[in-house]
């Protein structure tokens, strides 16, 4: 149980997920519970965002901007939507992720450097 709680702290999400893992487990099969328990704790997590740009000199802004785990609320809709039977199998769904994620990351990363060379505010 220690290497794992000392895994996640090198991987995306770090110890934020491990709520995350729990309230789907002991969630599964209810999506009431688990929408209850994500927004628990994403209303949690938003207070520990809003007190930390409140007492830091950073702001508001960069601690919502950058403590972002509390946005994991948008989970809810998908969890809403989801009939509990699998999708459609063909090569642009099981791909789809694969060809998306990193796609958008080499965008943002593109973005940044075009603000950043030409000084654009955002």
């Amino acid at each position: 149980m220690i290497v794992l709680l000392a895994a996640s702290l090198i991987f995306e999400g770090g110890i934020y997920l491990w709520a995350v893992l729990l309230i789907f487990y002991f969630g599964y099969h209810k999506p009431t519970s688990q929408s209850i328990g994500i927004f628990v704790w994403c209303l949690l997590l938003f207070i520990k965002a809003v007190m930390t740009g409140i007492q830091t000199k950073t702001g508001l802004y960069s601690a919502l901007t950058f403590d972002s785990e509390w946005m994991m609320i948008s989970v809810l809709p998908f969890i809403w939507l989801y009939n509990g039977q699998r999708g459609k199998k063909s090569w642009i769904t099981k791909y789809f992720f694969y060809i998306i994620y990193p796609a958008h990351l080499w965008i943002l990363m593109i973005l940044r450097y075009l603000f950043i060379k030409y000084e654009l505010q955002y």
